[in-house]
């Protein structure tokens, strides 16, 4: 073979993986990245956010916080973890802050990112949280005779992030398998 030719190869191989990396990396979260859940906070934060939110802009839940807190992580005897991180959630459509255009009516898609601690492994649960005058309109509008969700289902009486984000996280708790790791009220 001759070794111009190979040379050329590997300089073009090396050049097409290095504009691959440089493509995702621009796309890439990562979770070390994103605030950590282990802070107390409150509802104020999401106020306080509102008033610098700049017109178009939707904040996540990594720059509001949890409305209440969680118990620390702890890992137990046989390595398992009571919990795992919370790194992130935000709705499809709805912005954190402000809530729905109608807090009784409205159906959205939440996504709630976690992290097991022990293998830093992320994933993103997917809900779909729906007033029940909301689901009515769904179906209207779409002239439904039947809804089936693949996602788990939260419905509300209307908008209340604590109670929405308390909701999903209990439940996904006990997925988890944590039946002392509870929400609590601050």
């Amino acid at each position: 073979m001759d070794p111009i030719k190979i040379l050329i190869f590997c300089a073009v191989f090396a050049l097409l993986i290095f504009l691959g990396r440089l493509l995702s990396a621009s796309a890439e979260v990562h979770a070390h990245e994103l605030p950590h859940d282990g802070a107390s906070t409150t509802s104020t934060p999401a106020i306080l956010a509102d008033e610098h939110q700049e017109p178009g802009e939707v904040l996540t839940g990594a720059e509001v916080g949890l409305p209440f807190t969680l118990p620390p992580v702890r890992q137990d005897e046989k390595g398992r973890f009571n919990r795992p991180y919370y790194s992130n959630y935000y709705f499809a459509k709805t912005d954190l802050v402000r809530g729905p255009a109608d807090p009784d009516s409205f159906c959205d898609e939440l996504f709630l990112v976690a992290q097991d601690p022990g293998s830093d492994h992320t994933w993103e649960a997917k809900y779909v949280v729906v007033t029940p005058a909301g689901l009515q309109k769904l179906m209207s509008d779409e002239q439904f005779a039947s809804v089936y969700f693949d996602d788990p289902v939260v419905i509300v009486a209307h908008w209340d992030l604590a109670l929405i984000l308390r909701t999903v996280i209990e439940e996904d708790l006990k997925r988890y398998g944590s039946s002392a790791a509870q929400v609590t009220q601050t």
